[in-house]
């Protein structure tokens, strides 16, 4: 998409190379590393015009109080990690700590997508969220870049009955942020727009120091243990990188994968899940079962029913926050801790016709079982393989292939209030990796959250086969609910 319009707003470049006066060195870990060449972005449709100079000075607010999200990334010497490099004193004003980036689109939304929307409909592209300057790798937002990016496009009325639209995009280092972190600095950035107080995450004290998640996991090493559980992360050298690079290649030019959005009735979902966990509690009373639980297992069970050869190993890497963990074995709390703090839950690796022979009720107990089996264990045995190897990924090393999943909606950042800065309301909200070499990751699953309405955002990047299995469930849902 061509775009045009004032490249920029807010306090841009040029960037400091370092953070001014005293400083405090916060080390992240290889929970981070694993994903230091992946920039995570999240989009909002909204009715209305942005007002990007109210934004700017709400930007301004929150990176002036969270002394966090106005450092630097910088490597650490003679080591794979990385470290932010805080600024504790007054901030220069020719020292950015945030990046507002603007543009007026040449086309009308229409060229992209109906207004209202439809139930299923194509992703709006990443162009209109990301602006073309954004790092993709921590190499490059370490050469002074501030931590977080944020761009606006326009899309104003044709005509005076019509409304204006705007996509707003938050673009941040996968390799420094994680999901939990990303929706903290929504909820304080909401906030801040409508002139409320909220809990300011204390400054780092000054010079060095540890990360907590590190030094419970080397303290949990120092009692010693034979062996640690399994994880779903596989060591890559070059023939495996290459190897995963061309299956999502494979996905996308031979088998058809593309990027859609489903927008679920909340009618239809709470007639599945009210049946599976029903089921489920009959025969096992104190099993908690959750909405993921069951969403998770029917999805599995859609998008493998057919078109996947039933030999074939799946896994499902759907990732749960340990926060809590470190918690209860350190006694420091990681509530205001906004960097990666997530292993993939230990789900069973099968063949898809082993899964095939499961109800939905009997693979959503399996799958609830082993959500409550994460333990501390499984956070040394994750780090432990992430230190000795220099590149792992959220894969299972017994399967064939991955289902990555991700289940933000409980984060309710799909809900951020967008109002004091112009939004009459939010249409949809969208969610892409952005990678140095471009690569679409295939065979993908968020459930970003709800709308309004209650209906639940389903955002997938599925070959064609699967999106098809999945669209013939979704009407069959709704076929269900219509009966009731």
């Amino acid at each position: 998409m061509s775009l045009s319009g004032p490249p920029q707003t807010g306090p841009l470049h040029p960037l400091s190379p370092s953070a001014p006066g005293r400083t405090s060195q916060y080390p992240l870990t290889f929970f981070d590393n694993t994903f230091e060449q992946t920039t995570f972005l999240t989009g909002w449709l909204v009715q209305g015009a942005i007002d990007t100079n109210t934004l700017a000075a709400a930007l301004a607010r929150l990176t002036e109080k969270w002394r966090v999200l106005a450092g630097r990334l910088e490597s650490i010497p003679d080591s794979r990690l990385w470290q932010i490099t805080v600024p504790l004193g007054p901030l220069p004003e020719d020292y950015p700590t945030y990046v507002l980036t603007e543009c007026i689109s040449e086309v009308p939304l229409s060229t992209y997508i109906k207004i209202p929307l439809e139930a299923s409909s194509e992703s709006l592209p990443q162009s209109v969220f990301l602006h073309t300057s954004t790092p993709r790798h921590n190499s490059v937002w370490s050469k002074g870049h501030p931590l977080t990016c944020w761009h606006i496009t326009h899309f104003p009325a044709s005509s005076p009955r019509e409304l204006p639209y705007s996509c707003i995009g938050f673009a941040r280092s996968h390799g420094v942020f994680d999901g939990v972190g990303a929706a903290s600095i929504m909820r304080a950035l909401v906030a801040e727009m409508h002139g409320k107080e909220w809990d300011v995450p204390p400054p780092p004290p000054e010079g060095m120091h540890s990360n907590p998640i590190d030094t419970t996991v080397h303290k949990k090493l120092a009692k010693g243990k034979p062996e640690y559980p399994q994880v779903g992360y596989s060591p890559l050298g070059i023939k495996g990188a290459l190897w995963l690079i061309g299956w999502h290649l494979r996905e996308r030019y031979w088998r058809g994968s593309t990027h859609r959005i489903f927008i679920i009735p909340k009618e239809c979902l709470s007639s599945l899940v009210d049946d599976v966990k029903s089921e489920v509690r009959r025969e096992n009373p104190s099993v908690q079962v959750t909405t993921g639980d069951v969403f998770v297992a029917w999805l599995m069970k859609v998008i493998y029913a057919k078109g996947t050869s039933p030999d074939t190993v799946v896994h499902c890497s759907n990732f749960g926050s340990f926060r809590d963990l470190i918690f209860k074995a350190s006694g420091e709390s990681l509530a205001a801790y906004p960097h990666n703090a997530f292993v993939p839950l230990p789900y069973p690796a099968l063949t898809v016709r082993e899964l095939n022979a499961m109800t939905v009720p009997e693979f959503t107990l399996a799958l609830s079982r082993a959500r409550c089996a994460l333990n501390l264990d499984h956070v040394v045995s994750a780090h432990q393989l992430m230190t000795e190897n220099r590149i792992t990924m959220p894969v299972h090393p017994a399967a064939d292939e991955t289902l990555v999943m991700s289940n933000v909606s409980a984060s309710r950042i799909l809900e951020t209030d967008w109002s004091p800065v112009g939004s009459q309301g939010t249409v949809c909200s969208y969610r892409f990796s952005a990678t140095p070499n471009n690569l679409v990751l295939a065979n993908t699953a968020y459930i970003s959250g709800r709308l309004s309405d209650s209906s639940t955002v389903l955002d997938v990047n599925f070959s064609k086969a699967r999106m098809q299995n999945l669209t013939a469930a979704i009407e069959g849902l709704k076929s269900q609910a219509r009966k009731i």
